[in-house]
């Protein structure tokens, strides 16, 4: 794709989002209960105008968003750590890398957490980085992916922190292995308190860079789930069966 077609996608995509989250900003006659699309052709009926959508303040509302954030994961069955500094994330880390039996760790980069110096605090508590690296072809691909796959943890940081649901947004990239949060049985990421925001309409109206800033941006909300089967609730199915946020301090 040459750069002015992809700028051109990435302009699209973003209108589309900003008029699907703020349809009465769609235009000088915009109306937020009319329903119709925007320039991209997107449907911009706005979830307010959906009958049977009555809105209930949840149990949190009120609260300051850490706090938010933290009943919000913690009623998905995530788990919220605090930390105060880098040693004190790393002390929470090795923790549940002891508990599942493991030294071994995907992780992204300390550039790409934003965290100068976790790697050196993991390591100085035995715990080493696995190269997330994979041939695209060839006899070593195979092998390559079997050993990823014996892993039991991943690290990485996170872009954002949705305090209304308990998400967190993460823009995958160089440094930013997806595997670290969608391959392993077991996902910790560190998300810096100031990176709180209080839902993706915040988010996407403020830094609105994110949606280019890798090769894609996920919100994860919690362990991975499904009912696919029999309607029986399952958790770690298509991803991580635990999600540990740390909140850090900086």
């Amino acid at each position: 794709m040459i750069p002015a077609n992809r700028q051109r996608m990435l302009e699209v995509i973003g209108r589309a989002v900003r008029t699907g989250l703020f349809p009465g900003g769609a235009g000088p006659h915009a109306h937020p209960h009319d329903h119709g699309t925007n320039d991209a052709g997107v449907d911009t009926l706005p979830t307010a105008a959906i009958q049977g959508t009555a809105s209930v303040a949840p149990p949190a509302a009120g609260l300051p968003p850490r706090d938010r954030f933290r009943a919000a994961l913690e009623a998905l069955a995530g788990v919220v750590h605090e930390a105060r500094s880098i040693e004190e994330a790393a002390d929470v880390i090795a923790g549940v890398a002891a508990r599942l039996g493991t030294r071994a760790i995907l992780s992204w980069t300390d550039e790409a957490m934003a965290l100068p110096g976790m790697t050196a605090a993991l390591q100085a508590r035995g715990l080493s980085i696995v190269d997330p690296e994979v041939p695209q072809s060839g006899d070593a691909r195979p092998p390559r992916l079997a050993e990823l796959a014996g892993l039991s943890l991943g690290v990485t940081g996170a872009d954002a922190g949705l305090a209304e649901t308990g998400s967190i947004v993460l823009a995958a990239g160089p440094g930013r292995p997806r595997m670290a949060s969608l391959l392993v049985p077991v996902h910790v990421a560190v998300l810096r308190v100031d990176r709180l925001v209080n839902d993706i309409a915040m988010l996407l109206a403020t830094r609105g860079d994110l949606v280019a800033a890798g090769s894609n941006l996920v919100a994860i909300t919690g362990p991975s789930r499904t009912a696919d089967i029999e309607h029986t609730l399952s958790r770690g199915v298509h991803g991580p069966g635990e999600v540990h946020v740390i909140l850090l301090e900086v």
